[in-house]
């Protein structure tokens, strides 16, 4: 009787008919109707956190309904270490609620002294997260990455979660159909702010501004006074002291342009791994930099190499393994960067090589020799690869838009979770 007393005399809710005891309230969102309590499971007395919806006292539209109702159903898919396990739902007079683990953890809002290697490590656990989500049936965004719905252990080790799912979408369910923009300022892509297609690389955005918060300790409602006319944040005088190699993959995650940014989760994730943060990356071998794992010798079809964009152009008939150290133009550069973007690799024999992750837009495969290829992850849009033969390559979780696989062979090809919208496929090709 007490505890029902106390609750009302604070204006919080009653849930014990439920089976729940409010603590205190954690936050709120008047305008979409929710209100989000700390409680105690009265017959175990674990910890929760219970979501209200107030759909009926707050005079919400349906739309913050169904956005309720959505983010109950794609939590009860999802099994994560990283995102706090949906226990139960029920009714209420004004609405209903939402119930989920508590996590003793503050979210990255509130200010706390990171280390760029923390910050490193806090990437990495959120990509991992991102690649869970994007390897869902259909793939999830997320659409609201920022610090508020991030929560960070420290001890004994760095940990997180990510949380508040309710702009969560599936991937092709109305991503772009609404009238009203949803997501937070400054860290919604441009794409989200247009109401445009969304893809798995428009969550890398939000969590690219979120480290940026962290590197250059600004508060997400500030995270304006970073960012230019053109949606470009400029940061990079605030952290003279971060490797090089680390602020280019960062630049790369908050791209503007969806086609700069990284294709998914999985390959910025990648990419990360190898970067020291402060400092100098370790050069003792390139391959190991790209961490694609080409072999030293790499065997091309006669054919003309260049770079688009170098002021490089190799004419070179191959007959012999080239060794590294030889290889031309092109090789050298997507040894050294993982990238060819726009290369001519036309008839290249690279079979049964190991090239995930790597970035091969608007390359020239065409009559490549790809086949037993690993292309995990691997960044083909729009590449040409008319009569390619990719027989019994991986292409999973590859980024094959508006690519041209005309008379390409794909007997084999494990193509699970490869993005193809747009590709132009071969007249015999079965899905």
């Amino acid at each position: 009787m007490n505890s029902m007393i106390q609750n009302s005399n604070n204006n919080l809710p009653e849930f014990s008919p439920q089976g729940y005891q409010i603590q205190r309230e954690l936050g709120h969102n008047r305008s979409s109707g929710r209100v989000t309590y700390l409680a105690t499971h009265e017959s175990t007395a674990q910890p929760v956190v219970i979501k209200q919806f107030q759909f009926a006292k707050t005079g919400a539209n349906w739309s913050d309904f169904d956005a309720h109702e959505r983010e109950i159903t794609l939590l009860q898919q999802l099994d994560s270490p990283s995102i706090p396990k949906y226990l139960d739902a029920f009714e209420t007079p004004d609405g209903f609620c939402l119930i989920q683990e508590y996590k003793q953890a503050p979210s990255l809002a509130v200010y706390q002294s990171f280390t760029p290697e923390d910050v490193k490590q806090i990437a990495i656990a959120l990509l991992d997260v991102l690649v869970y989500l994007q390897q869902q049936v259909p793939p999830i965004i997320h659409r609201d990455i920022k610090p508020e719905n991030i929560l960070v252990e420290r001890s004994p080790q760095i940990k997180v979660y990510l949380v508040d799912f309710g702009l969560a979408r599936a991937f092709g369910d109305d991503l772009a159909a609404s009238s009203v923009v949803k997501g937070t300022l400054g860290f919604m892509p441009p794409e989200q702010m247009f109401n445009r297609q969304l893809t798995e690389a428009s969550d890398l955005y939000g969590l690219g501004v979120t480290l940026i918060c962290l590197l250059t300790q600004t508060k997400s409602a500030d995270i304006g006074n970073l960012m230019d006319e053109d949606c470009r944040i400029d940061y990079k005088s605030l952290v003279s002291v971060l490797n090089p190699q680390f602020i280019t993959w960062l630049d790369k995650m908050v791209a503007p342009k969806l086609r700069d940014r990284f294709p998914n989760a999985a390959t910025a994730l990648a990419e990360l791994l190898p970067i020291d943060v402060v400092g100098n990356s370790p050069t003792s071998d390139q391959f190991q930099r790209l961490q694609s794992g080409i072999t030293p010798m790499l065997v091309l079809k006669v054919g003309v190499l260049a770079v688009i964009g170098t002021g490089l152009g190799i004419a070179s008939r191959i007959t012999n393994p080239v060794p590294v150290e030889n290889a031309p133009a092109a090789v050298q550069h997507l040894q050294q960067t993982g990238e060819c973007a726009g290369c001519n690799l036309s008839g290249a024999d690279l079979r049964g090589q190991n090239l995930t992750t790597v970035d091969l837009r608007e390359a020239n495969l065409s009559e490549a020799n790809l086949q037993g290829a690993d292309l995990q992850s691997a960044n083909l849009e729009n590449a040409n690869l008319q009569g390619a033969n990719l027989i019994d390559a991986d292409l999973r979780g590859a980024y094959l838009r508006n690519a041209d696989l005309t008379a390409a062979k794909l007997t084999g090809a494990n193509l699970d979770s490869t993005d193809l919208r747009g590709a132009i496929m071969p007249d015999n090709f079965r899905r």
